[in-house]
């Protein structure tokens, strides 16, 4: 049995099980079987094992029929088709056509297998009603492709849940899309120009997205059209436990959507050995509006090979009534974040609430200015920052202004800017908490607060170190020192959550060094730990592993979030 592990928040599993759980099902609804390996076309596609003329079908192209509310099309587990599937008829919320697997092994696979063609690996026409569960997607120049003509009555319900898109970097210059030049795990597409919902109701979750130009799109022929300002096509769209990494650009790329939640998501290693015409961005919103954010996290985004921009998230224009609360943004090459309105006709962003997050970029380039965390490129733009931390590192700034105007609309309430080299100043919790390890010798050196000894894991790949503190402790930074002979590249530190009785991801890193500082959105737990999941080569050693609660150090800023100076 094989896994694609997660990473943070969730675990994703692509082992499917034999039978699937489909809601909505009606004693008439039909499951079709479909098998690359043993199917036959000439068959019914009624069965799962053969008998007399009933057996699964073979290929993609004859199960694209006709399916009606609640009829289900299983795939085998572990076998592979190069063909786009496109089947027709619409579902019903209710009553969805479930696309899903059956079998024991791996996921099921659609690999175009030259993701620079335009090959997709399942495509939608004016349809709703679906729930694709458990399938794998791989060099597809776009994996799901959902497509809405002008006029299309509004359709409803599109849930794609534990999918697996990878390895569709193709990218070049895009203004007429939908002739397509980019790789894409989704896109929903609308050549709908009124202000009209033609889909509504799509959910995405536990799904990864792995080396992807960009993950997930909406789209329209408006999309560089700067006078249509406020046409929404799509809405109710929620994102849930999914993970965005080693991309190129935008993960997130929304446009003209209504209404919308991003939940326990993870954005990470975005434009790394990239050059984008228009900017990088862990995630990027336009012409969006009524949007929740919660619990999630943007780090390590690059301008690559002289991308632009290369901050953590962008609010392009026309982004009203967006609200984060508890996300973290860190580890960018541009600003923390960015609130622009000049791809609108000039209209600000409006109702934007951000609530205990946590900035920490580290800016190591500008965008036409000094190095800041926040570029804002009208004061006219509505942003309340409430109860969230700053962390500037040496020559950066809180906030810079491209376009200073006398009505400044920024307010920050009851927020700490600090200098990142004033982090950890508290004393550490470790040094009285107890610590385990997944193997290896002496955990306990991780936490000496020596620097001269270490633990080292026993094994290279998916090793942890446990500090249990007895109680309930808030920790909002960790302080990490790797030996000088260790090569770890990717790791995340994660958090018990007794409620849930599970592990939950509070920061996702890369490389560590003698020394790294990771501010994280604070938490109460009794238990934290550190989990490798890769190294250049060799185990694992960390020298210390240290957990603070520091909220001293503050700067003092003015209500509109200029630093005061003394």
């Amino acid at each position: 049995m094989q896994t694609e592990k997660g990473i943070g928040k969730f675990s994703i599993v692509s082992v499917v099980a034999a039978a699937c759980l489909i809601l909505g099902v009606t004693a008439d609804a039909a499951t079709y079987y479909v098998s690359q390996s043993w199917g036959n076309d000439s068959w019914t596609g009624l069965a799962a094992t053969p008998s007399g003329k009933a057996g699964p079908w073979k290929t993609l192209k004859r199960a694209s029929i006709k399916y009606a509310p609640g009829d289900s099309i299983l795939l085998k587990c572990g076998d592979t088709w190069n063909e786009e599937f496109r089947p027709k008829g619409s579902g019903t919320p209710r009553k969805p056509i479930f696309i899903g697997s059956y079998g024991e092994g791996k996921k099921p696979v659609i690999d175009r297998e030259d993701d620079k063609k335009d090959l997709t690996g399942i495509r939608l026409d004016d349809q709703g009603g679906f729930k694709i569960v458990g399938l794998e997607f791989n060099r597809c120049m776009t994996g799901i492709y959902a497509e809405y003509t002008d006029g299309c009555p509004t359709k409803k319900f599109i849930w794609i849940e534990d999918c697996y898109f990878h390895d569709a970097l193709k990218y070049q210059h895009y203004e007429d899309y939908p002739k397509r030049k980019i790789g894409l795990g989704v896109c929903f597409f609308s050549f709908e120009l009124d202000n009209k919902i033609v889909l509504t109701d799509i959910t995405i979750k536990n799904c990864v997205f792995r080396r992807l130009a960009s993950g997930v799109w909406t789209n329209s022929p408006d999309n560089f059209n700067k006078n249509a300002s406020n046409i929404y096509n799509f809405g109710n769209m929620t994102f849930d436990g999914c993970l965005f990494e080693e991309g190129y650009q935008w993960q997130l790329g929304l446009r003209g959507v209504a209404g919308g939640a991003v939940r326990n998501c993870v954005t990470h290693d975005i434009g790394r050995d990239f050059r984008s015409f228009n900017g990088v961005a862990g995630g990027m919103f336009f012409r969006c509006k009524d949007w929740i954010f919660e619990d999630s996290e943007w780090g390590f985004v690059s301008i690559g090979l002289g991308s632009a921009d290369g901050e953590a998230f962008d609010f392009e224009g026309n982004c009203d009534n967006m609200t984060m609360r508890n996300c973290l943004f860190h580890d960018t090459d541009g600003p923390g974040f960015l609130l622009c309105c000049y791809a609108s006709d000039g209209h600000p962003n409006k109702g934007i609430i951000m609530d205990n997050c946590v900035l920490n970029g580290k800016a190591k380039r500008p965008i036409g200015l000094p190095r800041c965390e926040i570029i804002n490129t009208t004061d006219w733009t509505e942003v309340t920052w409430k109860k969230c931390r700053f962390y500037l590192s040496k020559g950066e700034a809180l906030m810079k202004v491209m376009d200073p105007e006398k009505d400044k609309k920024s307010k920050f309430v009851d927020c700490l800017v600090k200098k990142l080299s004033d982090a950890c100043s508290t004393p550490n919790l470790a040094i009285k908490a107890k610590a385990t390890a997944s193997s290896g010798q002496r955990p306990a050196n991780a936490i000496d607060a020596k620097a001269t000894t270490s633990w080292q894991a026993a094994s290279a790949t998916d090793q942890w170190l446990q500090i249990d503190f007895g109680r309930a402790a808030t920790i909002n930074e960790f302080k990490i020192k790797e030996d000088a002979s260790s090569s770890i590249i990717r790791y995340v530190i994660e958090c018990w959550d007794a409620k849930a009785s599970r592990w939950v991801g509070c920061f996702n890193g890369m490389a560590i060094g003698a020394e790294f500082v990771a501010p994280i959105v604070g938490r109460t737990t009794t238990k934290t730990r550190l989990r490798v999941i890769r190294t250049t080569k060799g185990n694992p050693r960390i020298a210390e592993f240290e957990a603070y609660n520091d909220r001293t150090g503050a700067l003092p800023i003015t209500a509109g979030g200029y630093l005061i100076k003394k």
